[in-house]
């Protein structure tokens, strides 16, 4: 049987020092039957050319996006990209942010570690080190997300380092960048997976490392802002509170007796500096 070939698809947008080392983590497997898929949605830094320069012709395929894919527009261009090509039955998919380093037998263990009709998430290592998560369980009736360190406990993935065979990639049907175009489209993602009969696992020796400090972006605290001027940020696609996904992700991956309260808490949660805002005028004035 042929060694399968692992399509690594990678979105980045204008961070090329990362990036660069990322592609040479790539370059540094001894497993080399990898093709990588650099989703570029409009860089300005010419991380594009840097990659090209890099990466071998026939081991790379860039798409170039406008900076309106984010995250899992950018995921869903690879999957309708995957879908014209002639593949190989047993080829693997890894979806991988640049920010993440990995050993160069990384590839290597993967393929021996990851079962047909499962997902593999890659445990994550913080660069301080120690293992930090092997994925998510959430807890529904407070709407949090709770990384945790035991496989019994996982309920969904990220797609920070997330193997799975190219065939169900392309049952899942992709990603949906409408409805969830950032954040959140992970978990909704592996939710769905399992949903549709996929198993979740791991395996300790197929593991990357991660800075926070690089690893967070976009809108996640407004903390210091007026009232209005945090609604509006939280409106934003780079928000991680954006009200309107957070209804998305509820109404597709929520179990339903929670749908309505969380849809409740959503709301109370986005008015929040509002509220905050009236109180101290009201104190003020007393």
């Amino acid at each position: 049987m042929n060694a399968p070939r692992i399509y690594v698809l990678a979105p980045v947008h204008n961070r090329r020092a990362i990036t660069e080392k990322f592609i040479r983590c790539l370059l540094a497997q001894t497993y080399s039957q990898w093709h990588l898929i650099l989703i570029d949605d409009g860089s300005t830094d010419d991380t594009g050319k840097m990659v090209q320069a890099m990466v071998p012709h026939a081991a790379l395929t860039v798409l170039r996006g406008r900076g309106n894919w984010w995250w899992a527009g950018s995921l869903h261009q690879g999957y309708l990209w995957l879908k014209q090509q002639k593949t190989g039955a047993n080829d693997i998919v890894l979806i991988v942010n640049d920010d993440t380093a990995f050993h160069p037998d990384f590839l290597a263990k993967a393929v021996k570690a990851i079962k047909p009709g499962s997902l593999m998430v890659a445990q994550a290592h913080h660069v301080k080190g120690g293992l930090d998560e092997v994925g998510v369980r959430w807890d529904w009736k407070r709407l949090q997300a709770v990384a945790v360190t035991d496989m019994a406990e996982v309920q969904c993935f990220s797609t920070r380092g997330l193997f799975l065979h190219l065939a169900d990639f392309l049952r899942l049907g992709g990603f949906r960048p409408v409805l969830l175009p950032h954040y959140l489209s992970d978990y909704e993602f592996s939710i769905r997976a399992r949903r549709k009969g996929l198993a979740l696992m791991t395996a300790p020796d197929v593991f990357l490392r991660y800075d926070d400090d690089q690893a967070l972006t976009g809108i996640r605290n407004t903390q210091g802002y007026s009232a209005l001027k945090s609604l509006r940020m939280n409106l934003s696609i780079r928000s991680a509170d954006n009200p309107i996904y957070w209804m998305s992700f509820i109404l597709l991956a929520c179990p339903p007796r929670y749908i309505p309260l969380n849809l409740a808490r959503v709301w109370w949660r986005f008015f929040a500096p509002l509220r905050k805002g009236i109180r101290r005028r009201l104190l003020r004035s007393a």
